[in-house]
């Protein structure tokens, strides 16, 4: 069977699956789909071995070119190829037939070939369009991420994060000048994959393409940007970003415990300020839960005193602290401190696989984004917590 005759039965076997299946022919479509799944998968690996060995036939003209001249000799076919190869992922034509394979609609003879024309992936990469719209809801769900000094960079990196140094000098003419102490710390990352599992009933199938888009996105989006929120904060570091409250070693030089019995109070609040060094205060923020900021600092207002808490619209202020509200950060606790001595890598590869559960009559998703983080300098943070055992 060639590829057309196997995307046909398999839209026929999704027909038959939207009516009532005995369980003797449901096993019997099971195994037939798997069969025919194997099948194009080694179709579109003939395919993809047709791209390689073009891309391998333009090498040699190269070297070959390059024999004669330093001009590299080059086809206008081949061109329009190479371009057509480079930006595929960036058309409408692309998104479209994309996001109709996820949906397992029948796909026409072009959005076919559409799909085999991306190099080295076989219609498996994301269109950039789509990409682009994951990274921007996630970095919408989790303002952290704006925060953070956020890099975007493929593999391992390693990234200098500015700290104070030694201060400029006033120089005399005609004397040495002395090196300053360099200002900054180097902090080397990984990448590490976030994972996003999401099943949802075969009505997918019947939504308009942009619907589609939208929910797949922001579905995907919000469920990546919760776990990466959580390990800016918790990650342990072992085989996953390494969080703040891990980093730093808690103790009265950077933290104040308030008791089991007692209730939190105005000079705590003043305490865990003072702690944190003013080379991090300009930028600093404060992060709890909503309930530790309603149920602990609230509590303390007091219009004739002070004006430790306030307001502009949602948005909370602790003695002109902005406050981050996050319902990860255990009750009674709260961080103090500058996110961009944080450093996050954030590749922009969100990947996304579909497939069908027979038996379950679903349609099943994996996102997937890369991201490790690391806090740069731990003085850069405090933390106010409560004895609770």
């Amino acid at each position: 069977m060639n590829l057309e005759q196997i995307e046909k039965r398999l839209s026929e076997i999704t027909n038959e699956l939207d009516s009532d299946v005995a369980d003797e022919r449901m096993d019997e479509l099971e195994a037939e789909v798997a069969s025919l799944k194997e099948e194009r998968g080694k179709l579109l690996a003939v395919e993809s071995a047709k791209i390689e060995a073009q891309s391998k036939r333009r090498s040699l003209l190269d070297e070959i070119a390059k024999g004669k001249s330093d001009r590299v000799v080059e086809t206008k076919e081949e061109r329009k190829e190479d371009k057509k190869m480079e930006n595929i992922q960036e058309t409408k034509e692309y998104r479209n037939a994309w996001l109709k394979n996820l949906q397992k609609k029948e796909l026409t003879d072009e959005e076919k070939r559409t799909l085999t024309s991306a190099a080295d992936s076989v219609g498996s990469v994301i269109p950039t369009d789509t990409q682009n719209l994951i990274v921007e809801l996630v970095k919408q769900e989790i303002n952290i991420l704006d925060k953070i000094e956020l890099l975007q960079v493929d593999g391992n990196v390693t990234f200098n994060v500015e700290v104070e140094g030694s201060e400029a000098i006033i120089h005399q003419e005609g004397t040495p000048i002395n090196e300053g102490t360099e200002g900054t710390v180097p902090v080397s990352l990984t990448t590490y994959e976030v994972n996003k599992y999401i099943t949802i009933s075969k009505t997918v199938s019947k939504m308009a393409i942009d619907a589609f888009e939208g929910w797949l996105s922001r579905v995907v989006a919000r469920r990546i940007a919760n776990k990466i929120k959580k390990l800016v904060f918790f990650g342990t570091g072992t085989n996953q970003s390494k969080g703040i409250d891990v980093s730093v070693t808690w103790d009265e030089t950077n933290s104040i415990t308030v008791a089991k019995d007692a209730k939190l109070t105005t000079q705590n609040v003043w305490d865990l300020i003072a702690l944190l060094d003013g080379a991090f205060d300009a930028n600093a923020e404060f992060t709890m839960s909503k309930k530790t900021l309603f149920q602990d600092f609230m509590p303390l207002q007091d219009q004739s005193k002070n004006k430790l808490v306030t307001n502009e619209g949602k948005q909370y202020y602790i003695s002109g602290y902005p406050v981050n509200l996050d319902s990860d950060i255990k009750l009674h606790d709260a961080f103090l401190g500058d996110f961009k001595y944080y450093v996050g890598n954030m590749p922009d590869g969100i990947t996304i696989e579909a497939g069908r559960v027979l038996k379950n009559n679903v349609y099943e998703f994996l996102g997937t984004a890369m991201f490790d983080g690391k806090l740069a300098v731990d003085e850069a943070f405090v933390k106010l917590t409560k004895v609770t055992a």
